[in-house]
């Protein structure tokens, strides 16, 4: 604060200057305050993503119904290697050679587990999973087919990167992807066509 004889004395541009300048000090003390109590922040405390390959697919919560309408969580084939394929009954495409390759490897891999889930549950209810899998001679001890909400089919898919989506109210159009899972579930590799039978023997 000014003296009453600063006051007094200070008139007119030169009053105006002397007042700018004594605002433009406050300021750049506050600005430099703010500087000094701002804490950087440093590498120990940023948090560190989890990388993709330690997901399992596992950890998604849905539940399904097998071939027999027994409910299934995927985590129940926790321990062995799966082989997975989103497919649909009513296919007569695609569908039938992703479980023609599956049957291949299930013929050379005896540890392997098979694992399909309808793109279709709508239709595919656990009695029409159950003729499927005789009509195809699929082994039941090993194979399990599964369906469930459409919200956890479409939730998977999205997990595997299977994109897919009705055509006709018979027909969907879908990625046809089998997916190689660990013994924990995660995501080993992926492909359509003929599988990598070392990557399946090394686990």
């Amino acid at each position: 604060m000014m003296h009453d004889s600063m006051r007094r004395t200070v008139r007119g541009p030169a009053a105006i200057a002397l007042l700018v300048l004594l605002a433009l000090v406050a300021l750049a003390g506050a600005t430099a305050c703010s500087r000094r109590e701002t804490p950087r922040p440093t590498t120990a405390a940023a948090a560190a993503p989890a990388p993709a390959e330690t997901f399992s697919v596992y950890e998604l919560p849905a539940r399904w119904r097998d071939q027999s309408g027994v409910v299934r969580e995927l985590e129940g084939f926790r321990g062995s290697p799966v082989l997975l394929a989103m497919v649909y009954t009513h296919c007569t495409a695609t569908c039938p050679l992703a479980v023609a390759e599956l049957k291949r490897i299930a013929a050379r891999h005896r540890d392997v587990r098979l694992v399909l889930v309808s793109l279709d549950p709508e239709r595919d209810d656990p009695a029409r999973l159950a003729g499927y899998a005789r009509g195809l001679g699929l082994d039941t001890t090993r194979w399990t087919l599964l369906t469930g909400a459409d919200a956890d089919v479409r939730e998977l898919a999205a997990t595997l990167g299977v994109r897919y989506r009705r055509v006709t109210p018979e027909d969907l159009a879908h990625s046809n992807l089998i997916t190689l899972l660990d013994r924990e579930g995660r995501i080993v590799r992926q492909g359509s066509g003929r599988m990598d039978d070392a990557a399946i023997a090394a686990l």
